[in-house]
């Protein structure tokens, strides 16, 4: 029974690596067997069952950003000082990941190997100055209109004046809306929205309610165009393999990324976040993370943060973490701690940036990453929920989401991965929490916190 069980939950994990193969093989036949050079308006026919399913995940991202992140943030203020330290515990990691993704993308630069071959084409460059990036981060993330903020972003445009000649910091200023949503405006609302409703105790639990069996709804609808998967990789695939001039250039960018990735995760995972956790209490991370292995075999056989919660809180008790802070940190931590999604979102998004071959600062580097972290709050911990942002970031940057069809080729596998970080940094924070609360040699609980768990 145990064994069928297990089969039905890897049955789409198994049909995406068929869709995937088949995909690359079909697209390899219609390559290699076809006189003539696909045409722009056959490639699009070939892609459009892909397309749809692109379409169904950008008309899903947003209710399901939106209500993962209130329902979350709910009861942040009900839970006192515990909450106020897991907000410093995840910002760290948050930081910290950022900080690696960065140096990692810009050191090995994985998009630009073989940059001499043109296999994806390259769009220009755009003139702007980086304080006017650094502004129009903080004015996306705070909109002057909702409803804007869902189809457009904010963004300053110099003019280019007739004498060419004039310092670029006396150039016309003016704005546009770029297309694409602006994820952190949104995520900025939402969050003081789930603040705001916590606060008014009584009167906002319906509310509460309402925005926590959205995103229950989100998430189930989601799961069900994650099971159309197999069918839309393998004409996205296929599609593209006709697109790029050569496609073993890119299965060794894929290669480099792949490496890229891993690296990260194994940095992020296994080091940094343990020398937090060892600064903190003077104590070896590894008891910890020794104790984790059903819940790493978990994260590897559905690769979804939310599956593991259960199976996480009980190797966390059986070490003697009291339930009253794993019941708070787990779930929470599950939603918005998101350390390996946020890093493999960073290095994908800058790694198909680098596919097109375009050039941007280290600043707008880190903003794109810091975008890229921000958006993760709403993967929800869905299975391979990395790429159905990465999908909604890249659309943010005006870059091409139809690219994500090469990350998804290997997505089954970085997703298990990933999951597996995220489980070892919500795990650390538990420790740290209860190395400095205590809670397990005091008497009582906290009035607040069992409030929160109540609820």
């Amino acid at each position: 029974m145990k064994v069928t069980k297990i089969l039905l939950k890897q049955k789409i994990i198994l049909k995406t690596i068929l869709g995937v193969c088949a995909g690359i093989i079909l697209g390899s036949i219609l390559k290699s067997f076809t006189a003539q050079p696909w045409s722009e308006r056959s490639i699009m026919y070939l892609k459009f069952p892909g397309e749809l399913f692109m379409r169904l995940v950008n008309c899903l991202i947003l209710p399901l950003l939106i209500s993962t992140i209130v329902s979350a943030t709910c009861n942040l203020n009900k839970s006192g000082k515990i909450g106020l330290m897991v907000l410093y515990y995840y910002t760290t990691t948050t930081i910290l990941g950022i900080t690696l993704s960065v140096i990692l993308v810009q050191t090995i630069k994985p998009g630009e190997i073989l940059k001499n071959q043109n296999i994806v084409s390259e769009n220009s460059t755009q003139h702007f100055m980086t304080v006017d990036t650094i502004l129009d981060l903080f004015r996306n993330l705070i909109p002057d209109n909702l409803v804007n903020a869902c189809l457009n972003q904010y963004q300053t445009v110099l003019e280019i004046p007739e004498n060419k000649s004039v310092p670029l910091a006396e150039w016309q200023i003016d704005h546009r809306n770029a297309p694409g949503t602006n994820v952190l405006g949104l995520v900025f609302f939402s969050i003081m929205l789930g603040l705001a409703i916590g606060k008014t105790d009584e009167k906002g639990e319906p509310l509460k309610h309402f925005f926590h069996s959205l995103s229950e709804a989100m998430i189930k609808i989601m799961n069900w165009a994650i099971m159309i998967v197999p069918v839309s990789v393998l004409f996205l695939i296929s599609a593209k393999i006709l697109e790029v001039n050569d496609f073993g250039s890119i299965i060794q960018r894929l290669g480099v990324y792949m490496l890229t990735v891993f690296s990260g995760l194994i940095i992020q995972g296994f080091i940094l976040i343990p020398c937090v956790y060892f600064m903190c209490t003077r104590q070896s991370p590894y008891k910890i993370v020794s104790k984790l292995g059903p819940a790493f075999a978990t994260a590897f056989g559905t690769s979804s943060s939310t599956a593991t919660v259960p199976i996480t809180i009980a190797c966390l008790e059986s070490i003697g973490i009291p339930s009253k802070i794993t019941k708070f940190i787990v779930p929470i931590g599950a939603t918005i701690n998101m350390d390996g999604i946020a890093l493999y979102e960073n290095i994908g998004a800058i790694f198909i940036i680098q596919l097109h071959g375009l050039q941007y600062s280290l600043f707008r580097i880190i903003i794109i990453s810091i975008t890229c972290t921000v958006s993760c709050i709403g993967a929800a911990g869905l299975p391979s929920g990395g790429y159905v942002m990465l999908i909604m970031v890249l659309n943010s940057v005006g870059v091409p989401a139809e690219d994500v069809s090469l990350i998804i080729a290997v997505d089954w596998f970085v997703d298990r991965i990933r999951t597996t970080i995220n489980i070892i940094a919500d795990a650390l924070g538990a420790g740290i929490i209860n190395h400095y609360y205590n809670l397990s040699k005091e008497p009582s609980v906290p009035e607040e916190l069992e409030l929160c768990n109540s609820n």
